[in-house]
């Protein structure tokens, strides 16, 4: 792989540059990494030809527009800054990492199959800068991989609401599909959507043990309030986050993170039935748990509403 750096880089990069040389060889499923500094692009690593390369760079500049957007969304939620933004298309995976201040490291990959490890990659070489570089805290992307640690937590009551308007019998049985998917030990909120019409959601938000995220001024209410205004907005955010990656990939988005300080949204559009899942942690180290059972659950989600 290449280095090459842009007319903005300055001797404070370099023991960046040095470090993303030296982890490379060893991160095989990084095909390009590039880091970017109060929206100025600083170098990329990276095979292939200098105008691929450069398509590449305005695509992940675009991206980092959009991340600062998007983190001003986020943080409406009251869990912490954006520190890392996954998006998979039908032919791509980039990830966006927060590196410290303005300052953020994207990797990408062309093959889906690697995605998964080329998104931890990124993510800990992130939180190496972080902790080597800059002397902060590793703030955990991507949650913790490994089994859980934590003793479980007491089963919480399941709340459920329905939309205006829908189907009595699909809601009953996407209601069910949730409610085996929340748990409030990782995955805490689920909510689904078709033609970006709310149909229901399924949610443990009201558990003793969520308090310290939910027991405010505003409660669980006003929580549920702040997400399915969140997701009103993918209607025109996840089109302007698929048109800032065109130079990357004009596929369709298939799946987007968005991890904070204190867990992460999901949003992952359902194939085959206009719709799209929505799902919500705000435990950290469960981030990765999380999406996972999220994910259990998509198959179920997008017959149920492709038949229904």
């Amino acid at each position: 792989m290449r280095t090459t750096r842009s007319p903005f880089a300055h001797i404070g990069h370099e023991r960046l540059v040095t470090l993303c040389e030296e982890a490379l060889p060893g991160l095989p499923d990084i095909e390009v990494l590039a880091f970017y500094d109060r929206g100025f692009h600083v170098f990329t690593i990276a095979e292939g030809d200098d105008e691929e390369r450069r398509s590449l760079e305005r695509a992940f500049r675009q991206l980092v527009t959009e991340n600062v957007r998007l983190d001003g969304l986020v943080r409406d939620f009251g869990t912490g800054e954006l520190m890392r933004t996954f998006v998979m298309t039908e032919d791509a995976a980039v990830q966006c990492g927060h590196v410290f201040e303005e300052e953020f490291l994207i990797g990408m990959t062309r093959d889906l199959a690697a995605a998964e490890e080329m998104d931890e990659q990124v993510a800990r070489l992130v939180s190496r800068i972080r902790t080597e570089v800059y002397l902060q805290a590793d703030q955990l992307p991507g949650g913790r991989r490994s089994p859980r640690e934590t003793p479980g937590i007491e089963p919480a009551v399941l709340r459920t609401t329905a939309g205006e308007a829908a189907d009595p019998t699909l809601v009953a049985d996407l209601v069910s599909c949730l409610g085996s998917l929340v748990d409030v030990n990782d995955l805490h909120y689920v909510a689904v959507y078709r033609d970006w019409r709310f149909l229901c959601a399924a949610d443990v938000i009201d558990s003793p043990a969520l308090a310290p995220w939910f027991g405010g001024a505003e409660g669980g209410e006003g929580a549920r309030k702040l997400y399915q205004d969140f997701a009103a907005r993918l209607r025109s955010d996840l089109p302007e986050l698929a048109y800032s990656l065109r130079q990357l990939s004009e596929a369709p988005i298939t799946r987007l993170v968005l991890d904070v300080v204190s867990g992460a949204i999901y949003v992952y559009p359902l194939p085959g039935s206009r719709g799209f899942a929505v799902g919500l942690t705000v435990f950290q180290p469960e981030v990765f748990v999380a999406e996972n059972r999220l994910r259990e659950g998509l198959a179920r989600l997008s017959e149920l509403l492709g038949t229904g």
